[in-house]
């Protein structure tokens, strides 16, 4: 089906099986909606069937227009007026949720650029600006970029239902980022996907955030320092809902992850930061990784590390092949505590989250000689094994060194008894002390509960000397009372 001229408007079909012209009235009668018989698939609307969406059939809830390849030399030749109708179109379709307009219809990074300009993005949002039952807009791979920005901006500041919005591989440039940010403000967003979008400058407006926005991709730009500092704005908003940052293959370099680790340490929403392929990221830069999610510097560091986050991306703790990475390896070292966080998820208790992945952290890696010793060389943390177990009550000793040998065996045990050896001993001294105390404050208690014995006997006694003085004094009343009356 396509969209072309004709002289007819008065052609009609007598079923949705036929193959001959299905005429529609267009604005100015110049062209039509063609169909050639295309047999339905499943939910979509095909180029085959654009009828189909002035039926309002409650079954076709997408709409799948190939902007390139078989269809392009349908699309190409469209008119403004085209553009325009088809908007108006899917605005009038109230079971509508889905709208993809792309080159290929999965994401193809080879695909050819689609027809879809600013031009024909002005006509179709100029049709499509009252849209309110669209979900979904898939627009990845066109070919518009600031002018097709401004022409979605109305719909965008209207939309009520609309939850993920593609536009992947346009050249959008900073600008058109701006003008995006802003128009999604008050949207329901969820998901925002810029990548490969020409973006080179972010400003984030505190004011501007949208409130459900829980996917935003950035990849395939050019965000520096700068920009993460303007994202951490995203990270550090007390509400945020953000859980997918997507940076990959941007100009991001170890000052750049230094600030985003920095705002992530109490950051308990984000789940997966992906910064792989960001060429300027060195071993000290993936050491501030590990350090975010298993801080070695001490125990209490240990169970205040970030324990929600699961994925950095490829070569950052991210690839199966990373537990085949030598195991001192900084790699297979994040990659190990990425699971860790991974066996975790899905607890609703954040609480509880924390404390369970913080103490399995603190007995794989903190009372394991070997691994507190590679983590520590690392993250460039002194090693002192005398001083970890220095931060343990001595009283709790006895059950470390039981989890020590349960956990590591017995030659890990036999490091633990040697570094802890002072608690012991300091247990062991505290302990006779402390007996020695209660032994003290119970003869105390025995020597007062006798005096407090003797007392109440003496009182007793004074009190039944006056008992027997007052009956003798109403005895003596008594008998002068007798001898006046004689």
């Amino acid at each position: 089906s396509t969209m072309s001229s004709s002289s007819s408007d008065n052609e009609s079909v007598d079923s949705d099986e036929g193959s001959l012209i299905h005429n529609e009235s267009s604005l100015d009668g110049s062209f039509r909606y063609e169909y050639t018989g295309y047999e339905p698939v499943d939910n979509e609307i095909r180029v085959g069937e654009l009828h189909l969406l002035r039926v309002n059939r409650p079954n076709k809830t997408s709409l799948l227009l190939l902007t390139t390849a078989l269809e392009a030399d349908v699309v190409s030749e469209w008119t403004e007026e085209a553009w325009e109708l088809l908007g108006r179109d899917v605005a009038g379709n109230e079971y509508l949720r889905e709208m993809k307009l792309t080159p290929t219809a999965e994401y193809n990074d080879r695909a050819d650029t689609g027809v879809l300009n600013d031009q024909n993005m002005t006509s179709l949002f100029r049709g499509l600006t009252r849209s309110d039952s669209l979900r979904e807009i898939d627009l990845r791979q066109n070919s518009f970029g600031v002018g097709g920005i401004q022409s979605m901006v109305p719909f965008l500041q209207a939309s009520k239902n609309l939850r993920s919005l593609n536009i992947l591989g346009n050249n959008i440039n900073s600008e058109g980022f701006r003008l995006l940010w802003r128009a999604v403000r008050d949207s329901p967003i969820e998901t925002l996907w810029c990548g490969w979008c020409g973006v080179e400058n972010i400003e984030i407006d505190d004011e501007y955030i949208p409130k459900r926005l829980e996917t935003l991709n950035l990849c395939g730009n050019n965000i520096n320092p700068d920009g993460c500092r303007e994202l951490t704005k995203l990270l550090l908003k007390e509400d945020t809902t953000l859980q997918d940052l997507h940076l990959r293959e941007n100009n991001i370099d170890d000052e750049g992850v230094e600030i985003l680790v920095k705002a992530l340490r109490n950051n308990t929403s984000l789940i997966r930061l992906s910064l792989d392929a960001n060429e300027k990221i060195s071993k000290k830069g993936i050491g501030l990784m590990l350090r975010l999610v298993n801080d070695i510097s001490s125990i209490k560091a240990t169970l205040q590390s970030n324990h929600t986050l699961i994925m950095f991306g490829r070569g950052f703790g991210d690839d199966m092949h990373e537990y085949d990475a030598p195991k001192n390896s900084i790699q297979h070292k994040l990659r190990t505590a990425l699971d860790i966080n991974r066996n975790w998820m899905g607890k609703q208790d954040l609480a509880a989250l924390a404390a369970e992945a913080g103490q399995k952290k603190v007995i794989s890696t903190q009372l394991n000689s070997k691994e507190r010793t590679s983590l520590c060389y690392l993250q460039e943390v002194d090693i002192c094994n005398e001083a970890l177990y220095s931060e343990i009550n001595p009283l709790h000793l006895p059950e470390v060194l039981a989890i020590v040998g349960r956990h590591h065996g017995q030659s890990e045990l036999y490091v633990a008894l040697v570094s802890s050896i002072a608690g012991l001993f300091s247990t062991v001294n505290r302990k006779k002390f402390l007996q020695d105390r209660v032994e003290h404050h119970l003869s105390i208690i025995q020597e007062h509960t006798a005096t407090v014995e003797t007392l109440r006997t003496e009182i007793a006694a004074i009190e039944e000397v006056e008992e027997n003085r007052e009956e003798v004094q109403n005895e003596f009343e008594s008998l002068g009372f007798k001898r006046r009356r004689t």
